[in-house]
């Protein structure tokens, strides 16, 4: 390993993995290093043989110190135990190391050296799309992972457990310890890098101890898939072999399947439908515990991996668990989330479970001729043209002498709203940047929320839209954006327009009647 290490170009890593895998690796604790005792967790006693199983697995293996019947360090800092079943039907030993709140040894390790930036799913299409359709993928898994690295004796006292009575220490870094992720990704980071230098290939990615490996043909994958491998067996990596897929065309990375000959990701069915019962279930209720939300935001979370455009309308959920700490505590659902749930419901009740891969690049509203406008007068409207196409809306008898006409920046998204309601399927997968002229509005959509709730009212089914045609979009301020076309037709200036767009449509697109209620009903 040292070979490579001495030529990594990231070398306070470099320095921490040598010093690491020669004489063990520091948990960065700070606080008290005193004897303590805590009780195990109750799947310890539940699951008693299974975690005697695995405790004897670790011995035998070297990564756990013991058994003692007496102390073997007097400050022995004892944590809980247990046990919790793996999809293979195998148990993983877990140290709740976050145990007494307040005193546990999580507590006392900064949390800046803890902070992990994973690969993200985004990434991993990204590289599949560069490579192209029909781009044959491979994944391998190592095995063990938190439990290859040693742990610095000087932190041995504090990770001793008890079972039976009698005492041992955790010598390898343990699952629960707040740093372990942090620690593990900086190895297998170092391990994506030298596939990358000795392949001289950049076509892989990883999660952890989960690498993905990309080739334009079934040799080049196979090429990245023989480098991990020797390079594992040279420095004595476990591969868990039983989990390697590939080289094949659909693989599950991350939960979710890719499909690089239809470019599609697929949701498993199980993990929507259990959203949508939980929708059902919260949308009505008052209030939900702290551990509720956690569920419900993890699930949406996960569906966002895939599911783009819905990544800020999840912000809400995040944001009602501000200041929440304990697990049991209440959170009220409020109209704002009661409607932000309806909307993922409806949208999910229609879903296939099936996103397209989007566009590589951005396209402008100058590329693909999309601009909208609003006129403030009661007696005008909104205008919204697409590459030859338009539409136009009159703003209702009833605004005149309301706010709603006085409202700059609810006027500006209605012909926004109207366009994706319009033109959805025109626009479906792509990567769109909006031109807005309202920096109020540019904020508003892409954060995708707003104190005002009649904005509201209109950006939730606009959002809808988004969702099920997978648009992404952004927004951006140009205060002198290009939008005479469609400043003509929302004062129906249609002289000017036919001068400016000579070749657009005779007749306006029809305005679908879900959007005309929709406007119609904002109060």
């Amino acid at each position: 390993m040292s070979v490579y290490l001495n030529i990594y170009p990231k070398r306070s890593v470099a320095d921490e993995l040598a010093f690491g895998f020669s004489r063990g690796f520091r948990i960065n604790y700070t606080g008290p290093r005193i004897f303590k005792k805590n009780k195990n967790l109750i799947c310890a006693y539940k699951h008693h043989t299974a975690l005697q199983e695995k405790i004897n697995k670790e011995l035998d293996l070297g990564r756990i110190g013991g058994p003692y019947v007496e102390l073997p360090i007097s400050n022995l800092h004892i944590s809980p135990i247990g046990v919790v079943p793996k999809s293979d039907g195998s148990w993983r030993l877990i140290t709740h190391l976050s145990f007494p709140e307040s005193e546990s040894i999580n507590d006392f390790i900064d949390p800046n050296v803890c902070s992990v930036k994973y690969t993200s799913f985004d990434k991993v299409i990204k590289k599949i799309c560069v490579v192209g359709k029909g781009a044959f993928l491979a994944k391998m898994d190592i095995k063990s992972a938190f439990r290859l690295l040693p742990i610095y004796p000087g932190d041995f006292d504090l990770l001793g457990f008890q079972f039976d009575n009698k005492y041992y220490i955790d010598k390898c870094l343990p699952m629960g310890c707040s740093i372990s992720c942090s620690l593990f990704e900086k190895f297998s980071t170092f391990l994506h890098w030298v596939v990358e230098f000795k392949s001289g290939l950049d076509c892989l990615e990883h999660y952890l101890d989960d690498f993905i490996f990309i080739g334009g043909n079934i040799s080049t994958c196979q090429k990245l898939i023989s480098c991990f491998v020797d390079l594992c067996e040279e420095i004595g990596v476990p591969i868990a072999h039983e989990k390697t897929v590939g080289p094949v065309t659909t693989l599950t990375f991350l939960g979710l399947e890719i499909d690089t000959v239809k470019t599609a990701i697929r949701i498993p069915t199980n993990k929507t439908q259990n959203l949508i019962s939980l929708l059902q279930l919260y949308s009505k209720r008052k209030k939900i515990t702290l551990k509720n939300m956690q569920s419900l935001a993890g699930s949406l979370n996960f569906l966002c991996k895939a599911i783009r455009p819905g990544r800020a309308f999840i912000r809400r959920f995040y944001d009602a668990m501000i200041g929440i700490k304990k697990q049991f505590h209440f959170i009220r659902i409020n109209d704002g989330l009661k409607q932000d749930m309806l909307i993922w419901l409806e949208f999910l009740t229609d879903f296939n479970g099936q996103v397209l891969f989007p566009e590589l690049i951005w396209s402008s509203s100058e590329v693909l001729q999309l601009f909208t406008d609003s006129a403030g007068r009661y007696d005008l409207g909104c205008g919204a043209y697409l590459s030859g196409q338009w539409t136009y809306f009159q703003w209702p008898l009833c605004w005149k002498n309301s706010a709603i006409i006085s409202d700059v920046t609810f006027l500006e998204l209605v012909p926004i709203f109207i366009a994706i309601s319009v033109w959805g399927e025109k626009l479906a997968n792509k990567k769109i940047t909006f031109n807005v002229d309202n920096m109020a509005l540019v904020t508003i959509l892409n954060k995708c929320t707003s104190k005002s709730k009649r904005i509201m009212q209109l950006l939730r089914p606009f959002l809808l839209y988004a969702l099920k045609n997978n648009i992404i979009f952004r927004s951006r301020h140009l205060s002198s954006c290009s939008n005479a076309i469609s400043d003509s037709i929302s004062r129906k200036q249609w002289t000017r327009f036919r001068s400016l767009a000579p070749a657009a449509d005779v007749n306006p697109q029809p305005i679908p009647d879900y959007t005309l209620n929709t406007i119609y009903n904002v109060k």
